[in-house]
């Protein structure tokens, strides 16, 4: 599983996970936070406390707040349009051409967003937020040699910026280093503890890691923070399934069905599925796909993991029944190699019997 999407904010953060996105961005509700959701997070220091408690050097004003009044209410073709009167107005507002890159980026207008982001730093070479929206914006383009550096440089120039260290952290990654992007996601976490995706990023990190029983106690903590949120729910839920905590991993994605709206998915069901087998219970795990199937009957995944289940038990007519669905469903690839495979086996072990 992929680094999964945060909320986009003004210093732009990451998006990924196909899944994730079918559900669509998640939002992030700021909840209280105790003690208790704290521990474990108190060993980051903070590189620079005066900076970090500098004020902002490029405030929202006029009609610029305006604009990220009318963006945030998601009318993006809008504030397009008061951000370029208001970039035309005061070509030197390094704020106007950070809001600006974002919305041409939501439009996917990369290479206008790119423009963007590098005349703000042209106006000041410090500025945290386009440094790091201009980074994560070249890491998603496969340029990391780019944005590594921007990325670095924006956490020195403004330590506080937590959305600057998580897409650090997934540039990091990206460049397999997995240790200095753990830390950058500790930093993450420990600056923003009630934000869910850095906590659960971490936690994806250190099952990759092979760290299962620590990216257990993250997701869990995550999971207070998650409610009613289904994108965050079901990478909990994916993650705790990976880290051996399967009966967890049903609860969690129980509450990302409950949360979706319009009721559950295939995918969803799919998981949740897994997270059933995984906790011993292949009966619910048989009903979950059958009822992901009546949902979508060309869903392969579905087809392939109930096949599985079926052959298991010794079904092994109804096990060929659904590989050969899998095919008719047009997967391709290592999935429809692996089906085939599964056919061959079935019928070998079907005539024995």
């Amino acid at each position: 599983m992929n680094p999964l999407p945060p909320k986009r904010r003004l210093a732009r953060m990451a998006l990924g996970l196909p899944l994730l996105l079918a559900l669509g961005c998640p939002p992030s509700t700021p909840r209280s936070t105790t003690a208790h959701d704290r521990s474990g997070d108190e060993d980051i220091a903070f590189p620079d406390e005066a900076r970090a408690n500098a004020p902002d050097p490029h405030p929202a004003e006029g009609a610029v707040a305006d604009a990220e009044r009318v963006l945030a209410g998601g009318d993006v073709a809008h504030a397009e349009s008061m951000l370029r009167q208001a970039v035309e107005a005061t070509p030197n507002d390094a704020r106007a051409r950070l809001d600006l890159g974002l919305v041409l980026e939501l439009q996917n207008h990369y290479d206008q967003a790119e423009e963007q982001y590098r005349a703000a730093l042209a106006i000041d070479a410090d500025f945290a937020e386009a440094a790091s929206n201009l980074g994560l914006l070249l890491r998603d383009r496969h340029r990391l040699d780019e944005a590594l550096p921007l990325l670095r440089h924006a956490v020195e120039v403004s330590p506080a910026l937590s959305e600057a260290w998580m897409n650090l952290a997934l540039a990091l990654e990206d460049s397999d280093q997995g240790l200095a992007a753990l830390d950058a996601y500790r930093r993450a976490v420990r600056l923003e503890p009630d934000q869910v995706a850095p906590r659960v990023n971490m936690a994806l990190l250190l099952i990759t890691l092979d760290r299962k029983d620590e990216a257990a106690i993250e997701l869990r903590r995550a999971l207070s923070h998650a409610q009613g949120d289904a994108a965050m729910l079901l990478a909990i839920g994916n993650g705790l399934r990976r880290s051996g905590q399967p009966a967890a991993a049903v609860r969690a994605l129980n509450l990302a069905i409950e949360a979706h709206d319009g009721g559950p998915t295939p995918a969803l069901l799919a998981e949740l599925a897994s997270a059933q087998a995984a906790a011993g219970d292949r009966d619910a795990a048989e009903a979950t796909l059958q009822q992901a199937l009546t949902l979508d009957a060309h869903y392969a995944a579905a087809h392939y993991m109930l096949a599985g289940l079926l052959a298991a038990s010794g079904r092994y007519p109804e096990a060929i029944t659904h590989y050969e669905a899998v095919l008719r469903a047009g997967a391709s690839g290592a999935l429809a190699d692996r089906a085939r495979e599964r056919i061959a086996a079935a019928r070998r072990a079907s005539q024995a019997h």
